[in-house]
């Protein structure tokens, strides 16, 4: 499966308005997609454990489906175009300080 590693301008262009999402089912499955992502592009981050806590809808256009990593604050962000019903890439998303140390495991 192809993948696709989003760069910050690409991410911040899926960004519009944002509404999360409480009870939704996704518009589709990304986890294969999700397990193809090569394991460089989680950096540090491990997010084998698939937990989701946070959708958000981007207009009408994008939805962020955010897979929890070991790090609070670090999620792989799986960005899913809803127009053309696919994957339309990934991102590690750290809403940390700069300079925040990570957590020894």
């Amino acid at each position: 499966m192809q993948t696709r590693k989003l760069t910050d301008e690409e991410f911040n262009a899926t960004r519009n308005a944002p509404l999360r999402v409480e009870d939704s089912t996704p518009p589709l499955d990304f986890w294969s997609y999700v397990e193809a992502i090569p394991a460089e592009d989680f950096g540090i981050a491990d997010c084998r454990e698939g937990k989701v806590t946070h959708v958000y809808r981007m207009g009408n256009e994008f939805e962020h489906v955010l897979v929890n990593s070991q790090y609070q604050g670090v999620a792989m962000v799986i960005v899913i175009d809803l127009k053309q019903g696919q994957v339309y890439g990934h991102y590690l998303l750290d809403i940390n300080p700069p300079g925040t140390k990570e957590a020894e495991s």
